[in-house]
């Protein structure tokens, strides 16, 4: 696999393509700020009420695993953090986060 260059190169760009749908997805959904990590996006739940563990439950319920970031020393509020997954996921995902 990791010889394969044409596999390499068609997952990379299907990570940027996918990195960049859902930053300009992210951007019109006023609940969350958003970080952008290297292969990681980092959120910030701006809506009152709304925890990170709530956004976790959700995803968890849809069978979507995202990292809630509650127990980070460093990061003062509620985030939550997760991957570039396939596109059917990420979609999933995105719409998990507009219905909160």
């Amino acid at each position: 696999m990791l010889q394969d260059k044409t596999y390499i190169r068609q997952t990379r760009d299907l990570i940027l393509s996918e990195r960049t749908r859902l930053l300009k997805a992210l951007e019109n959904i006023p609940t969350y700020k958003t970080t952008r990590l290297r292969q990681l996006l980092l959120l910030k739940i701006q809506k009152p009420g709304l925890t990170s563990r709530d956004v976790f439950d959700a995803c968890i319920r849809q069978g979507l695993m995202i990292r809630d970031c509650s127990s980070f020393e460093c990061l003062d509020g509620e985030y939550i953090r997760f991957c570039i997954m396939h596109p059917e996921d990420n979609t999933r995902l995105l719409n998990i986060l507009e219905s909160l």
